[in-house]
């Protein structure tokens, strides 16, 4: 009973491969491979075994930048998200980002998970996977050729997160355009400790006929923001965002949230 107690804790038998490329990464990428970046969402599956991969392809020797070119912003799948907390150039350009990435785990797994790790992950309730849905930003994809996958149309389709990537079929960056002119935003969340899995979160982009409502784990509330839109107060606003999710606990949650980070980004 003790070796088996001891194995769930430990992964199953594989070949470790680290890469510096994505070429190396996309030609290491074989059948029953996964790849490994940051590894705060793999690795305790790897351990309790609920994945059991032939080969692990760790990426993080890949360098990962944060750029702002002609006003879109470029994150680098491995791009830490402790070092997307710290950007400057997020804080004043993407403050939503800013705001969100505060809410995942604890700075020693921040400094430790990757941004592209955790939205490639695919977990409904990642807080950074929220807020992307919200700035309408795009997956760049390589598998032989890049794709560019919309965060916001995904996402709706899903009602869950991005996309599952297929078969060798890797995440390299994420591309968020510039905010609309005096954009505001605000990120709002429930979890019953710090750093613990989310119940609920929304993430809010306004701007003079601009408005944009993610909620955690549904997508973007578009019937929400038609009406924000029409004039609809906050209050309203969030009780049309509610109808995303099921339950009265959920419901109570998101609507109060959406009414919060709506208020927070000056909508009363």
């Amino acid at each position: 009973m003790a070796g088996d107690a001891e194995a769930r804790v430990k992964p199953a038998p594989f070949e470790y491969v680290a890469v510096d490329s994505w070429d190396a990464a996309l030609e290491a990428l074989t059948d029953g491979a996964r790849v490994l970046a940051g590894g705060q969402s793999l690795v305790p599956l790897l351990n309790l075994r609920l994945v059991r991969p032939a080969r692990l392809v760790d990426v993080t020797p890949i360098v990962g930048l944060i750029r702002r070119t002609d006003g879109v912003l470029r994150i680098d799948a491995t791009v830490r998200q402790a070092t997307l907390e710290r950007s400057r150039i997020v804080a004043a350009h993407w403050p939503l980002l800013a705001q969100a990435v505060r809410h995942v785990g604890h700075p020693a797994t921040r400094s430790r998970g990757t941004v592209g790790g955790s939205v490639a992950h695919a977990d409904p309730r990642a807080e950074l996977v929220c807020a992307l849905t919200a700035l309408d930003a795009r997956y760049e994809t390589m598998a032989r050729t890049l794709v560019e996958r919309t965060v916001r149309d995904t996402v709706s389709a899903t009602r869950t997160g991005p996309p599952t990537l297929g078969p060798g079929e890797l995440l390299t960056g994420i591309v968020i355009p510039p905010l609309p002119p005096g954009a505001k935003t605000a990120f709002a969340e429930h979890a019953r400790t710090h750093g613990s899995f989310a119940e609920a979160a929304a993430a809010v982009v306004l701007a003079e006929e601009h408005a944009a409502i993610a909620i955690l784990g549904a997508g973007r509330a578009t019937a929400a923001e038609r009406a924000l839109l029409d004039g609809a107060s906050a209050a309203e606003a969030a009780a049309l965002a509610a109808d995303l999710v099921d339950g009265d606990h959920p419901r109570a949650l998101v609507t109060e949230l959406t009414r919060r980070a709506l208020v927070e980004a000056g909508r009363a």
